[in-house]
């Protein structure tokens, strides 16, 4: 069941798709209740010392606190603008910038929400609480190796059957989902145009009408159609929030796969006793072809994340786990797939009469969404615009035609939504996890080290991309990493059982 809902929410064209909702709160809802089924069989449940579960609940109370009306004093300050916005409709201090002499009413006294857009915020309070509920059920169900390799080999399985549409893709400059459909026009059960313009995407405002004088000209928000890739909506984009924590977890199992565990005999002997020679070599030539299509999608800057999640896994994990030069060059090998891959782009980019590179959105455009953000997290300060709802209030601060809706930084995101009391839950939970850090990895023993640096690796890779750019807002992403979350989550915990094979 578990392995259906990672491998299917990404085949579900990421999620994005009409049906795909009820589909993924379905099979969580499965899974939570064999895992509760499960505990109840057994007699006891283990109780993980991790205040991560507890964090997640608060945040869904933030997001009922956002929805409740509060009382006009309480409103006015936690957040004037909010109140503003649903007793006048409008922000009106735009309005003067415009004309000055027009008299505005003030705000009325009764009681209104924090959040700008209530329905906004209770989908995602649903969301959330399907992600939460996932995030739980993985920390008590992975409590051996096999459970572990269950959810690893899911990820790095839609991962690699991503990079293999991408390849081929990008080779034949074929846009659409599975190379086949595009938005719109597609079958009943693939993606319509609505389905575009909810995923991550922007939007631009257009006039399909001429106007008149008892009307103006009628407008209408037409989505952009990006060059589509792999399984997933969301463009190049989608895929490069797959590959931030799937490089890492494939090289950290190509380690795992190759490391002795005490045999003193040669590599090759011990790979031929084994039989898994052939799966050594395919994972090889997947990573480094992963790696190489990641550096031609990203470019140099946006390549950092992935190649700092590369080396976090490689150099600590050589030398404990005895994999040593072997494992350095494989690492090596992984850094100069991303390399050639950005050294690809920057040739292909200079050559004349040559198409432009495929690629994600850029640092520089991104720049100008992150400087309207900021200015909305100066307004929005305590409680933010409210969770889920910056595609509303983007329109109102954008200083560019187009209309994004996402902040293309799921941090930054976060920040305009929940503001301070946001950012305090999480930095919480990043301190603990960092506290909890150098005594977990030395729980674990060293034959094992390369799994505990993939899931270090995995998480600073992912993290520091979602800094940069969009990630958890496409709910295939949401899901892998609310699972490999509570992976993490057992394990900093103190479990120490996920890295043990057992009847």
């Amino acid at each position: 069941m578990l392995a259906t809902l990672l491998v299917g929410t990404t085949l579900a064209f990421g999620g994005a798709v009409w049906w795909a909702g009820p589909l993924i709160s379905g099979l969580t809802f499965l899974f939570v209740l064999a895992c509760l089924l499960q505990i109840a069989l057994a007699g006891k449940m283990r109780l993980l010392k991790s205040p991560l579960t507890l964090l997640g609940l608060l945040a869904l109370v933030l997001g009922i606190v956002q929805l409740a009306p509060l009382p006009a004093p309480l409103a006015s300050r936690f957040s004037p603008r909010s109140q503003q916005v649903y007793s006048l409709g409008f922000f009106p201090d735009r309005v003067r910038e415009l004309d000055a002499s027009i008299p505005l009413p003030d705000p009325a006294m009764n009681r209104s929400p924090i959040t700008v857009d209530r329905a906004a915020t209770l989908h995602w309070i649903v969301g959330a609480s399907v992600c939460l509920a996932l995030f739980w059920g993985v920390s008590h169900y992975t409590d051996r190796l096999r459970r572990l390799y269950l959810i690893w080999g899911c990820l790095l399985g839609v991962f690699f059957l991503n990079t293999c549409f991408v390849v081929v893709q990008v080779v034949g400059r074929s846009s659409g989902l599975y190379g086949l459909f595009e938005p719109g026009f597609g079958p009943m059960w693939a993606p319509t145009n609505s389905d575009l313009m909810t995923s991550p995407n922007s939007l631009v405002l257009r006039s399909v009408a001429g106007s008149s004088s008892s009307h103006p000209s009628w407008g209408q928000l037409f989505p952009d159609r990006p060059f589509l890739v792999g399984t997933l909506m969301g463009g190049p984009d989608a895929y490069l929030a797959l590959a931030s924590f799937g490089l890492p977890l494939a090289l950290a199992m190509l380690l795992q796969l190759i490391a002795p565990r005490g045999s003193r005999a040669l590599l090759t002997v011990r790979l031929a006793e084994s039989g898994q020679s052939g799966l050594v070599v395919l994972l090889s030539i997947l990573l480094v072809t992963s790696a190489l299509m990641v550096g031609l999608l990203a470019g140099p800057l946006l390549s950092l994340p992935f190649a700092f999640g590369l080396i976090l896994v490689g150099l600590p994990s050589a030398w404990p786990t005895g994999v040593r030069w072997t494992g350095l060059g494989l690492t090596l090998l992984a850094l100069t797939g991303l390399g050639s891959g950005i050294g690809t782009r920057l040739i292909v980019e200079k050559l004349p009469d040559t198409p432009a590179p495929i690629s994600a959105v850029s640092l520089q455009a991104a720049s100008r969404v992150w400087a309207d953000s900021w200015t909305m997290t100066r307004d929005f300060p305590i409680f933010g615009t409210g969770l889920g709802s910056f595609t509303s209030i983007y329109p109102s601060y954008k200083t560019q035609d187009e209309t994004r809706t996402n902040a293309l930084s799921s941090l930054l995101q976060w920040w305009v939504e929940s503001g301070f009391v946001g950012l305090a839950l999480l930095l919480v939970g990043m301190i603990w996890c960092l506290y909890r850090l150098p005594g977990a990895v030395r729980r674990v023993g060293t034959a094992d080290r390369a799994l505990v640096f993939g899931l270090i690796g995995a998480a600073a890779g992912f993290s520091l991309y979602a800094v940069i750019h969009w990630t958890i807002e496409l709910a295939a992403v949401a899901v892998a990493v609310s699972a490999l979350g509570g992976v993490c989550n057992r394990w900093l915990a103190g479990g120490t059982d996920l890295f043990v094979e057992r009847g």
